[in-house]
């Protein structure tokens, strides 16, 4: 591809959609880099499409000038850019909120003349949202809009509904769909409302059941039901042919996914909630599926039968239906009797574990190198604290057995190492151990992920490197030594262990009775994390030392943290624009007691050989990516 002319022609002539947008951007990459050499005229265009495909677009993004978002539109990527004066501020790429009526003039004027189904899509949300051009206000245009994102949607059912139902087109179709109704009631389009409304009902009506993707299917089409509850009433739909058919589901899923079973009927009592009929039938069934589970659990021994038991009286309470809760409370008291306080686990159902790897491998299979690389550092693939926040307490106002959790922390000496009595200090225990629990089931699906990418060949040494040598630990530090210059880059001490981490992956992935040395990969990342901290401390011009009885000593971790945190209580003054949410989870790995506390470990060797596993190297190594989204530029 040698012009953007030849590229517009392409895509009019493709049938490329949603799974092709990494195609697309990649494509569009190296057509940008080929005109900038020619130094022509097309290479910002070039570089704005392919914008145009990376903008993420939601009615969930709120109009947020300042944290480079409008109405609707947001970057893909987010970092920090410290001008010649010192002052830090943010960075956004791509930076919707930056643009003029230029930017969305253009954007229109493809969405006239584009031929493709999803790009045009992809450029007409671009305009809706934006409201920049007399044309985004016309009523003609959102009618068109519409009918584009509608007719994708039926594209995307088609293959969800086909035999080979691949992968990624049930979230694609959602999300035209929801996209389409949304346009139809902020525009007021009656006709279109009064259509997708309808086919909503007959994909869920018509849906066989039997299929494996049921739970994804009907719990989404139900949830969009339940959010629009409004205008499905206006619409007079038969929400009792609803209700059956969500029924027809759970009782389906009831014999092979309990958890699936009990998240349908969880929409079968919102929707007659808000219809304000009797859920009594469905709580009681709920509760049922809690006990069932709880007996499974039990028989292989899983102490999580506690708190199932505590879910299914919780129900039962709800019903008032005394002679179950006489039974489980007898249950409970023998529950609570046999098993030792501990962990609380539950394996996933098979299909949601397999809904993950689907996704898992989609998501490889249409990046390339750089975009996965890109997903390991933006990807949540742990809660964010708000989150956090908000499970830890919703799990403290309905559970029974809060109080017998401990409130210390102990080593695997025995030794206490935390202690948490006071009211306040329990909320923050209960915090910490919700945090943790979904820790370890992000760190799961990130070593899931890299294994993937690593086996694709999309994941290796070079790609990395690549990666690195673009971002501010490739640029030199000036330092005086005794009196002498020198100049020296972070990145230099991460290349070794990095490089030796991925020659023993490949010795392991040629013959896998290998044991690769992950012992000395750890030992040696965990340390050079503190270091890539205390650079970035003092790229903020922040000093990295302090004094103790007038002798100047280099700060701990855990102050070089806090010297990171932006706007923190007390000092209003330090910003540092650094992501909280980035900050505590690199102190929950590095120096929390409450978390992996791995600086101490490693500096003091209090790792045993079988507690080294890959899943720290992988976390550490996303955390060294994650400081790279940061950057650091000096401007007049």
């Amino acid at each position: 591809m040698n012009s953007l002319q030849e590229f517009y022609n392409t895509l009019d002539v493709s049938d490329f959609d949603k799974s092709n947008e990494g195609e697309i951007c990649d494509r569009l990459k190296q057509l940008t880099n080929l005109l900038s050499s020619k130094k022509s005229k097309d290479a910002g265009l070039s570089e704005l499409e392919r914008e145009a495909f990376s903008i993420q677009k939601s009615f969930d993004y709120k109009n947020e000038p300042g944290n480079g978002k409008v109405a609707g539109l947001s970057w893909q990527f987010s970092g920090t850019q410290t001008l010649e004066n010192g002052e830090v501020i943010p960075f956004y790429w791509p930076n919707v909120a930056a643009y003029s009526i230029n930017e969305f003039n253009y954007f229109e004027e493809r969405f006239r003349n584009c031929r493709n189904q999803y790009a045009k899509a992809e450029y007409g949300l671009l305009v809706y949202f934006g409201k920049m051009t007399d044309f985004s206000n016309h009523k003609t245009f959102k009618s068109h809009l519409y009918q584009n994102l509608f007719d994708l949607a039926k594209r995307y059912f088609e293959k969800v509904n086909s035999q080979e139902n691949p992968k990624g087109y049930t979230l694609y179709f959602f999300d035209s769909v929801e996209k389409a109704l949304k346009i139809a009631i902020e525009a007021k389009l009656e006709g279109e409302l009064k259509q997708i409304l309808n086919y909503v009902l007959n994909r869920l009506y018509d849906w066989d059941i039997r299929k494996p993707g049921t739970l994804r299917v009907v719990s989404d089409l139900v949830g969009i039901i339940v959010q629009n509850i409004n205008w499905f009433k206006k619409a007079e739909s038969d929400f009792d042919k609803v209700i059956e058919k969500c029924f027809e589901a759970a009782e389906h899923l009831k014999n092979h996914n309990k958890w699936g079973s009990i998240s349908v009927l969880s929409l079968c009592i919102s929707l007659q909630k808000k219809l304000q009929k009797p859920t009594e039938s469905y709580i009681a069934k709920k509760a049922n599926l809690y006990e069932e589970l709880a007996d499974e659990a039990e028989k292989a021994g899983n102490n999580s039968a506690v708190s199932l038991v505590e879910d299914s009286i919780r129900l039962f309470k709800q019903v008032k239906s005394k002679s179950d809760l006489d039974r489980l409370q007898r249950k409970y008291a023998h529950l609570r009797g046999k098993f030792k306080l501990g962990k609380f686990s539950q394996e996933l159902e098979s299909e949601a574990t397999r809904d993950l790897l689907r996704r898992i491998k989609e998501s490889v299979s249409i990046s390339n190198e750089q975009e996965i690389i890109g997903l390991l550092i933006r990807c949540p693939w742990y809660p964010s604290l708000e989150m956090a926040r908000q499970m830890s307490e919703e799990s403290a106002n309905k559970s029974v057995f809060l109080t017998l959790i401990p409130t210390v922390v102990l080593d695997k000496f025995g030794n206490t190492i935390e202690r948490f009595t006071s009211d306040a200090e329990k909320i923050e225990h209960n915090f910490l151990s919700t945090y943790g629990f979904n820790f370890q089931i992000g760190t799961q699906t990130l070593v899931r992920f890299f294994w993937e990418a690593f086996h694709a060949k999309k994941l290796s040494f070079e790609s990395i490197l690549g990666h690195l040598e673009s971002t501010w630990l490739n640029e030199e530090i000036e330092r005086n030594y005794y009196g002498q210059a020198a100049k020296i880059k972070p990145l230099d001490i991460l290349k070794p262990p990095i490089k030796y981490f991925f020659v023993e992956l490949e010795r392991y992935r040629l013959d896998n009775s290998y044991n690769p040395d992950i012992v000395t990969v750890i030992d040696s990342l965990t340390l050079k994390i503190e270091g890539l901290i205390r650079y970035f401390v003092e790229r903020l011009g922040i000093p990295t030392f302090k004094f103790k009885d007038s002798i100047a000593i280099e700060k701990l971790l855990d102050d070089l943290l806090a010297d990171l945190a932006h706007m923190p209580e007390g000092n209003p003054d330090q910003k540092t624009n650094f992501d909280e949410d980035d900050r505590f989870l690199i102190k929950y790995v590095m120096t929390s007691k409450s978390g992996y506390n791995l600086r101490n470990k490693v500096a003091h060797c209090l790792l045993d050989v079988d507690e080294y596993s890959l899943g720290f190297v992988i976390v550490l190594l996303c955390i060294i990516l994650k400081l790279t989204k940061y950057k650091f530029i000096k401007r007049d």
